[in-house]
């Protein structure tokens, strides 16, 4: 070989050595990139209405004065808390939640003129982007302006349902486009001082007790997240809630390969399969949901029982059991099936009883129904006397069903499965 050659081959050796040195730097930088951590709730803003009407939960020794107190601290845990009063516009609290702590036992707060709920609820919705959560405390009473009482003092009666609930309606349908979902908690305390009925007739109460109620509004995901988190938590817990999703339906499931099986069937990715069965002899299976995402009424499975649909044209198949995971016995599981059965809330057993053709496809959903405990025990519609407002807000049936009309709907379910059946 000559020279040249040899030259030839040293510079291409050296340059097959600069190409894997360069591919090893590269690879070594992509290795050193972060990770990206799924986000969470970055920020709480907190807002107390503090219209007149409010002014009787912050006199003397209250309810609300503890249980607001509370929650603040309580929240300020999960993640950085900005307090707001608002009434017209929102106004920041100087000196952050503690201050407002005190400032809730020795500040008048709700001296301002009272508010049209849904302009409240507009501007708090507005705050409740990305990671942010807000909360609004409020008795929640509708009401139209206090000079269009003055005109027509039966306004709100009259009224109430046509323009103050379509009003709602349409705040909260906004919200719910933009993904966004709200959960209330209803409690009740002490109230000193002078309450407005729908008339703005003015009455003095001495330690009557007068619900209010706490809103969380944010990403569905986010107002899960911490309700749970509240419900650990928060020393008092409200006596009732009530949950308004915006996200679609669930349809993941873990469909068990032995768990509660009956029959002969294999379990495939889409469903089962090589189904043989027949009136005498049924096949069985169970799948696993988690369900977390739901309301607590929408998990019981008493709910589950009565509510759930189950469409299969070409099949005749039953839910036959539903069990929370803490039901299901685990002696016999083996290792893949407990892993899936802890990734999961409930099991689900259907029954097969006829297959009609050689494949059938079952549709299960779960359509969204939201309780109705503020309407038979909550609501008024004349609040004048003692006996017809005591823990009842006015007119709360009305506003409540706006935010229920503008999240449930015919198409809206709570989960949607569809699983395979194949001879």
């Amino acid at each position: 070989m000559n020279q040249v050659s040899h030259r030839a081959t040293g510079l291409f050796l050296v340059l097959l050595l600069l190409l894997f040195q360069a591919c090893g730097r590269k690879e070594k930088k992509t290795e050193q990139k972060p990770e990206t951590k799924p986000a969470g709730i970055s920020n709480i803003l907190f807002f107390m209405e503090t219209s007149a009407s409010m002014g009787g939960y912050l006199k003397g020794e209250t309810n609300f004065k503890v249980i607001v107190s509370d929650l603040v601290t309580k929240l300020n845990q999960v993640a950085p808390v900005d307090v707001w009063t608002i009434a017209g516009k929102p106004q920041p609290v100087a000196g952050g939640y503690n201050q407002f702590v005190v400032n809730l036992a020795t500040t008048p707060l709700a001296t301002e003129r009272s508010s049209e709920l849904h302009r409240i609820f507009k501007q708090v919705g507005e705050k409740a982007k990305g990671n942010t959560v807000a909360l609004l405390v409020s008795d929640c009473i509708l009401s139209f302006p206090d000079e269009e009482i003055r005109k027509n003092p039966e306004i709100n009666r009259q009224n109430a349902e046509s323009v103050l609930k379509s009003q709602i309606n349409d705040q909260f349908a906004s919200l719910k486009k933009q993904g966004i979902s709200a959960t209330v908690f209803a409690y009740t305390s002490g109230f000193n001082g002078t309450y407005y009925d729908y008339q703005n007739n003015k009455h003095k109460l001495a330690g009557e007790s007068r619900p209010f109620y706490v809103w969380v509004i944010g990403k569905q995901e986010l107002v899960s997240d911490l309700n749970q988190k509240l419900n650990e938590l928060l020393s008092t817990k409200p006596a009732k809630q009530l949950d308004f999703g915006a996200s679609g339906a669930l349809n993941q499931y873990d469909l068990f390969f032995s768990l509660n099986k009956k029959g002969s069937w294999r379990a495939e990715k889409a469903g089962l399969s090589e189904v043989s069965v027949k009136p005498s002899a049924p096949a069985e299976f169970a799948v696993g949901l988690n369900l977390d995402g739901l309301p607590a009424y929408a998990q019981a499975e008493a709910y589950l029982k009565k509510n759930l649909a189950i469409t299969a044209p070409n099949a005749t198949v039953k839910l036959v059991n539903v069990q929370k995971k803490v039901q299901v016995p685990t002696d016999r599981l083996k290792e893949r099936e407990l892993k899936l059965l802890n990734q999961n809330t409930h099991v689900l057993t259907f029954r097969v009883e006829n297959l009609y053709d050689e494949k059938a496809a079952i549709s299960v959903k779960l359509p969204v129904r939201f309780d109705d405990w503020y309407a038979t025990g909550w609501s008024t519609m004349d609040d004048r006397t003692p006996a017809n407002r005591l823990n009842k807000t006015f007119a709360l049936v009305h506003l409540m069903n706006g935010v229920k009309e503008a999240y449930q709907s015919a198409t809206n379910d709570f989960l949607v499965l569809n699983i395979n059946l194949e001879k």
